[in-house]
């Protein structure tokens, strides 16, 4: 038994040394392929293990690995190289991965896969993209354009931005949120839109809608664009189904810059600018004959006649868009940052000032942003992470917009005021009376005040811990999480002089508004990674949790005196609005990766949520996604020499969208009764039966690389279904309730996306990338349980929605009635376009030279014009005074009396436009000259010039076609009423590297 037990111990131990000796230590160096720069941070690693290495500063290695075993050598942004070892020294040089193919994309909350072997359309857009062409107002800016399935609307042109993003159509008519839910460095976002009662005091809460005319910046304009790394874009529930109850509408990933190892580099960049007013209308000209057409010749006319006799007389006849809106506006960005770190630490610390004048005066934007990145290694097998960010924010975005007829917007007023007004203060500053309108347009500029100061902390931390490892084994445990801490001030302030406050009971205006909003996340995973054969699998499992703390107050002051804006000097003093909202999520979540190399990946997971914004708050809701990506060209079978790639993919996924705060419990509403104060149930019933809205997305999509990956096609078909939409009911009056929200509604959205990128030429002198983007989506309701119904807007005279069975519900709809359309209307058109395309070019010329554009193309799809509708009525139309028809009565007269006529599709325009959005040209120096230049203190030196929106065709007859008075609504996003104006922006570019 001994002479066994010996003879098996030195046969184990002859074999170990028969396997040791196989292993070889290799060494080597990892070069970029062209410039012969080492590449630090490489990964190198032995194909179908876990153990490996990275290159260091120089992009040197040592490993030891078997002989004839194959390293895989990778790096973000280059394709990873495979390399059989048969030599002690291996260097490699990798190649730039120009259509993203090795890009890591993130498949779960604590795993990421290839893009090679995604099953999913995500999109991508990395600093360069976003930053690298020109610079951007706000992130949301940043992307326009960019992104297939991605539809844009901006909230007007004022700094500090306001756009609705809206990822493949319609994923509510109103509950929950309909923007997209941006994570950045695992923080879960606010991207609310804080209001500040300029809807109020402006008067502008008329129509069907009262909380959404404040033209507010929604807060991801907080984020500083130059810290981002890269985003990701998952589009459907296809692909954000792992992320449950707040991804209905899509989840934007952000990621921030990160240290690297190496020396200390520091980076300054200066930006210099300067912005105008961009598609001026050209207001008509008042002259003798436009009087007599607009006015008459009798009494009125001729009073108006001696008054424009007496501007000319004084020269004193002004063009009032040029007056307001004609400011060139000085626009700078400052930023600096340093990375660095050690095989153990690595760091990236950056500071931005970004300060823009607006073209109308006394508005702007400031931001001031400090970030610092830190990954600490503490063991071999244990790694943490701290991200923090601190913002502090400024706008003055001034007043445009609406009003209706009650004072208190340039815009509104300027459409009534004839060029030869009396407008402008006189020596000792006192602004006289608009005779034509409510209020003198410059006092309100000048006097008038709409202010947001904002302080916030976004703060993210992570820990991974390699519980176990072994050569085909590794078993983590993950965590992250973070707060995001948003405190504003907002003020809107009419003083007692101007006009339209002057016609008050108690003139002076003020509205003070407070938020504090406080949002959290953590989670923890398990993920366990392993290899057997040729088969790689990965098992992720963990649990999210959320928690949002809102705390908001609206505090108005009339009767104000002079000059004061303390509420404690105001007659009458009310709280507008005061709102405590608390809200707690928890998800539980599985999902399990199979990849049989890269040949076939598949994906199957579930998540299930409860959240107490439920009725039944403490039930699961289950949301499973699963999906397949075949990689024909990875068989033995595939010999073509055409196709580098060829993958089939398919995937399904759903996610869900919550009910609104407030319409799943019976409320309580204060009331004075007999002078004792008591409280009465509210007049909002509740549905015991009310679960969250779901989308259900089935994907399809084709992805062909060809001649060396030169050329790549990407084409996606999705098929999204939200059922369960939660729309109020109303019941009978007799109830005495006036509604209930219930699940009323299913929607579908189908679409088509094609991305198709293209090198055509990669040589020492001349570089060429290209892109083109081309998507559409068609949305319908196809279920309706409650009566068809109309929304959005200021009614059906001036254009609203239509929701209704078998429609979209962007169809914009009007008068005259007739019976042919649910609800007795005519339908003028849709707010969606046929088709958005965009086209990105970069090229490279002789080393040293960058030229980079993007194009977009917006075909089709309406507007609601209220814009023309006011400068027709009164008489600032360019046109106002043509007769196109020959029939003797001017063209703004013609379309008014239209109008008036029951025609209400006279003001509904196709937006169809083109767009020069960005535009880039750039130097870099030549090594050869920063080394000699202040004794090579400079790495590297660039500088350049740039634009945006510096071209626009469009029919389209009002000052840019993707402009909306309703904010981040999820159908009334085209809607206009004399909003502040886009401008084009120029820019002048310096970036120092030391």
């Amino acid at each position: 038994m001994n002479k066994v037990y010996l003879l098996s111990m030195l046969f184990c131990m002859l074999s170990f040394v028969q396997v040791s000796a196989q292993d070889m230590q290799v060494t080597g160096r990892v070069t970029e392929a062209g410039t012969g720069e080492g590449l630090a941070g490489v990964n190198v690693i032995i194909e179908g293990t876990t153990t490996g290495t990275i290159t260091d500063i120089d992009g040197n290695y040592v490993l030891s690995a078997p002989r004839g075993s194959t390293l895989l050598f990778s790096f973000v942004g280059f394709l990873t190289k495979p390399v059989v070892v048969n030599a002690t020294t291996i260097n490699v040089e990798l190649e730039q991965d120009v259509t993203n193919l090795e890009e890591v994309v993130i498949s779960g909350l604590a795993s990421s896969v290839k893009r090679s072997n995604l099953a999913n359309a995500v999109a991508t857009v990395d600093t360069e993209q976003l930053t690298g062409m020109t610079t951007a107002q706000t992130l949301d800016n940043a992307m326009y354009g960019k992104i297939p399935g991605v539809n844009m609307n901006a909230n007007g042109g004022a700094p500090g931005g306001g756009i609705n993003v809206q990822l493949r159509g319609i994923s509510t008519l109103g509950a929950g949120s309909s923007q997209p839910l941006y994570i950045i460095d695992g923080v879960y976002l606010d991207n609310s839109s804080i209001r500040t009662g300029r809807t109020q005091v402006s008067g502008a809460s008329g129509g069907q809608s009262t909380a959404t005319q404040d033209n507010a910046a929604n807060r991801i304009a907080d984020i500083n664009p130059d810290d981002i790394e890269r985003i990701e874009v998952l589009k459907g529930p296809s692909a954000a189904a792992i992320y449950g109850t707040r991804a209905n509408a899509g989840v934007i990933i952000i990621t921030t810059k990160k240290g690297s190892q190496g020396k200390p580099r520091i980076r300054f960049n200066q930006d210099l600018g300067m912005a105008q007013g961009q598609n001026f209308q050209n207001f008509d000209d008042w002259n003798p004959d436009k009087i007599a057409a607009y006015y008459g010749t009798g009494a009125t006319g001729q009073a108006e006649l001696a008054k424009y006799n007496e501007a000319l007389a004084e020269g004193r006849i002004a063009d009032w868009e040029e007056e307001v809106y004609g400011e060139t506006a000085f626009l700078t960005n400052s930023q600096l940052s340093i990375t660095g770190g050690n095989d153990r630490t690595t760091y990236f610390i950056s500071g931005g000032m970004q300060k823009e004048d607006g073209i109308i005066k006394n508005t702007g934007f400031e931001r001031y942003s400090i970030r610092a990145n830190i990954e600490q290694k503490l063991w071999e097998n244990v790694t943490i992470n701290l991200n923090s960010n601190y913002i502090q924010s400024e706008s003055d975005r001034g007043f445009t917009g609406n009003q209706n007829n009650t004072g208190g917007s340039m815009g509104y007023a300027l459409a009534y005021t004839p060029s030869y007004a009396d407008l402008f203060p006189d020596e000792q500053g006192n602004y006289g009376d608009n005779d034509y309108f409510n209020d003198n347009p410059l006092a309100i500029r000048d006097l008038a005040e709409n202010n947001v100061k904002v302080n916030r902390f976004i703060t993210s931390f992570g820990l991974n811990w390699d519980i176990f490892k072994t050569s085909q084994s590794i078993l983590s445990f993950n965590m992250s999480g973070g707060v995001d801490y948003v405190a504003s001030q907002s003020l809107v302030y009419f003083p007692e002089n101007l006009q339209h406050q002057e016609a008050q009971a108690n003139p002076g205006d003020v509205m003070w508004g407070k938020s504090n909003n406080f949002n959290s996340n953590i989670q923890g995973f398990l993920v366990f990674n392993t290899n057997f054969g040729k088969f790689n699998s990965t098992t992720q499992v963990g649990m999210v949790r959320l928690h949002q703390n809102t705390d908001y107050t609206l505090n108005r002051g009339r009767g104000l005196a002079g000059g004061q804006t303390n509420l404690q000097w105001a007659r009458v003093v009310s709280v507008q609005e005061q709102t405590l909202t608390e809200v707690t999520d928890m998800g539980i979540v599985a999902q399990e990766e199979l990849n049989w190399a890269d040949r076939i990946v598949a994906t199957l997971g579930v998540r299930f949520d409860k959240s107490t914004l439920n009725y039944q708050q403490n039930e699961y809701y289950a949301f499973p996604k699963a999906s397949v990506a075949l990689n024909l060209h990875n068989f033995d079978f595939w010999q073509s020499s055409l196709f580098n790639q060829f993958k089939l993919r398919a995937a399904y996924g759903e996610t869900g969208g919550l009910p609104q705060f407030g319409v799943t419990f019976e409320s309580l509403t204060p009331q004075l009764i007999g002078g004792n104060l008591g409280g009465q149930v509210g007049t909002r019933g509740v549905d015991p039966d009310l679960v969250p809205e779901t989308a259900s997305e089935i994907e399809f999509g084709v992805d062909l690389g060809l001649f060396n990956n030169k050329l790549t096609l990407e084409a996606t078909y999705y098929n999204k279904n939200v059922r369960d939409l939660i729309l109020d009911l109303v019941p009978a009056e007799s109830t005495g309730i006036t509604a209930i929200a219930t699940n009323a509604a299913d929607l579908q959205n189908k679409g088509i996306e094609i991305a198709l990128s293209a090198s055509p030429v990669r040589n020492s002198n001349f570089e060429w990338y290209t892109q083109l983007l081309w998507w559409r989506n068609r949305s319908e309701i196809t279920n309706l349980n409650i009566p068809t119904f109309t929304t959005g807007g200021f009614g059906p005279s001036l254009g609203s929605y239509l929701i209704a069975e078998g429609y979209s519900p962007t169809t914009i709809i009007g008068n005259p009635s007739g019976t042919e359309v649910p609800g007795g209307f005519t339908v003028y058109g849709d707010r969606q376009a046929k088709f958005d395309m965009s086209f990105y070019n970069t090229f490279k010329l002789f080393k040293n030279f960058d030229l980079s554009f993007l194009f977009h193309w917006k075909n089709g799809g309406n507007n609601i014009n209220l814009s023309a509708l006011l400068w027709d009525d009164g008489g600032t139309t360019p046109n106002w005074d043509g007769d196109d028809d020959g029939d003797g009565t001017p063209n703004g007269l013609d379309r008014l009396l239209e109008w008036a006529g029951g025609n209400t599709g006279v003001y509904i325009q196709e937006s169809s436009y083109v767009k020069l959005r960005e535009i880039g040209l750039y130097y870099t120096m030549p090594s050869s000259l920063t080394s000699s230049f202040l004794n090579g203190a400079f790495n590297n030196i660039k500088f350049g010039v740039s634009g945006n929106n510096i071209l626009l065709w469009t029919n389209y007859e009002s000052y840019d076609p993707e402009v909306s008075n309703f904010g981040n609504q999820p159908i009334s996003s085209n809607i206009e009423v004399t909003p502040y104006p886009s401008s084009r922006r120029y820019f002048f570019h310096i970036s120092l590297e030391f």
